[in-house]
């Protein structure tokens, strides 16, 4: 089979990581996957900012537990109170799709997404994409200094993320309703 199509069928949301941080190589090439994902118009209307500071990644963690308390509904308190919770997985890797409010800036974020997902998987790395994160941004206080501390330029906001590292689980490949497709000739 090609290996693009293996990569597609193959990929899988990984929800378990290793410790050990990726390489700069793996890096960049997910990141350079990531801006070469089709863009409506050209306009590149995304900010990519990938975080591997532990202390950063904390500070985020941190904002979507405060952020889980204010909803104050049950399964949130619990997740927030959870020490094993994370939003992105323990993953040593995220990266964080910024975009700006041009039109279909968030149809060209999830290109972003798919792409640099795809990019992991073809170098043996887990990925997961993710948006429930985003939370984290919905205090203007907090978010003002997140976006600070991330470098997130003025005008752009986080729209999804992904993110990256050695897998610590291999999930099964699940089946496909091939019904939801039609080919009209």
């Amino acid at each position: 089979m090609n290996e693009t199509i293996n990569n597609l069928l193959n990929r899988r949301s990984i929800r378990s990581y290793r410790p050990e941080q990726i390489t700069d190589d793996a890096l960049n090439a997910i990141l350079e996957s990531g801006i070469y994902a089709a863009t409506s118009r050209g306009r590149e209307a995304w900010y990519l900012t990938a975080v591997q500071n532990p202390a950063l990644l904390q500070k985020i963690r941190d904002a979507v537990r405060d952020t889980l308390r204010k909803a104050g509904d049950e399964k949130s308190l619990a997740k927030a109170d959870d020490p094993n919770f994370c939003p992105f997985y323990k993953a040593p890797t995220l990266i964080i799709v910024s975009g700006n409010d041009t039109p279909n800036t968030r149809i060209d974020c999830a290109n972003v997404c798919q792409n640099m997902c795809v990019a992991a998987q073809s170098l043996g790395l887990g990925s997961c994409y993710l948006a429930g994160y985003i939370m984290a941004f919905q205090d203007p206080a907090v978010a003002a200094e997140l976006k600070k501390a991330l470098q997130i330029p003025e005008g752009f906001n986080p729209q999804f993320g992904v993110c990256v590292g050695y897998t610590d689980e291999k999930p099964a490949k699940p089946e496909r309703d091939r019904t939801k497709v039609k080919i009209i000739k």
